[in-house]
């Protein structure tokens, strides 16, 4: 299959895992830029489900068997690019995947702020091309058995050394399923 990746990054969390798959699947990529760049207001559309829009991309979706998009979860929504990107493409998406590194743990997936919803809302939003999500916490970036503080949580990174263990792990048996 050929894949196209769209990403949108805050951190940086995202945009390597977009470039993992990339390299991993043998994917193009785009980043999903949003009209406006502030935090709050990205932040606060989210949350009321409007938005500024999307600029315009570089690649036509037609010629991709399958779209993997890849973007964070914040407050357990489903970011305003991210979903523009699924509205303004719906009808090109043959194949929809989507992942997230997030900082919300298999414990919390359910939770107010978990992934479980958002997936949900991809899936609705998608529609029949919507085949599958997954979900790479940052909290397993974390030595077993200790824990970390929320503002602890939002500084761990997605690098070449921390790329490890059961993250490691999610994410091959996701690239597995996808190839």
């Amino acid at each position: 299959m050929k894949y196209l990746i769209a990403y949108y990054s805050k951190t940086g969390n995202n945009w390597f895992l977009a470039e993992q798959l990339a390299h991993d699947v043998s994917a193009d990529v785009v980043e999903i830029v949003p009209r406006v760049k502030s935090f709050f207001l990205l932040l606060l559309t989210s949350l009321l489900k409007v938005s500024f829009g999307i600029k315009k991309i570089d690649k036509n979706l037609d010629d991709y068997d399958g779209v993997i998009l890849c973007g964070p979860i914040w407050m357990g929504q489903l970011i305003a690019p991210l979903r523009d990107f699924i509205r303004k493409f719906r009808a090109n998406i043959k194949t929809l995947y989507f992942v997230t590194c997030c900082a919300s743990g298999d414990a919390e997936r359910d939770g107010k702020f978990g992934y479980v919803n958002v997936f949900k809302k991809v899936e609705q939003l998608a529609g029949s091309s919507f085949k599958e999500a997954q979900a790479f916490s940052v909290s397993l970036l974390i030595p077993e058995g200790q824990q970390a503080e929320a503002e602890q949580m939002m500084q761990l990174k997605l690098t070449e050394e921390t790329f490890t263990g059961k993250i490691a792990e999610y994410y091959t048996q996701f690239v597995q399923n996808i190839s």
